[in-house]
């Protein structure tokens, strides 16, 4: 069954499709643990990514807690990873009525992980039980007494 995070997650797969409001690309490096060139990527504002197709050698798997079925997902206010294969070209797509969205493809060994989570996930409750640290803030115009 697939699974979607929004929260601390990483998905790894063969093919990973992705959408966001903002695409970067960064420089190629040789990966630590997996010895080749990787090609770094950022999917800011709202990036969504799931995998497509899963890795066919799960020996291959950099993280062990990484989603690897087909339909796994993962959302967040920003996502990095990189892909084996070089990114191809993104399209400009309708994502919603008011905004557009680039979306593209991950090909080869692709990995993706929720760099930081939008703030509605930090601030819900089943976040706040597991880190009562996290501060919540309440809006000033719903406060009832001065000094809330």
């Amino acid at each position: 069954m697939a699974k979607k995070s929004n929260i601390c997650a990483s998905i790894e797969g063969k093919r990973i499709s992705f959408n966001t409001r903002q695409f970067y690309q960064y420089t190629p490096y040789v990966h630590e643990h997996l010895g080749v060139k990787v090609f770094p990527f950022k999917l800011g504002i709202n990036g969504y990514a799931e995998i497509e197709s899963s890795l066919e050698d799960l020996s291959k798997v950099v993280f062990e807690t990484s989603m690897l079925e087909v339909g796994d997902s993962i959302q967040g206010g920003s996502v990095e990873g990189w892909a084996t294969k070089a990114i191809g070209k993104t399209e400009v797509i309708n994502r919603t009525a008011t905004h557009k969205a680039e979306a593209g493809n991950l090909r080869g060994h692709a990995y993706a992980h929720v760099q930081s989570p939008h703030r509605d996930h930090l601030q819900s409750e089943d976040i706040m039980a597991r880190h009562p640290e996290l501060p919540q803030v309440l809006n000033p115009i719903y406060k009832t007494e001065p000094g809330d």
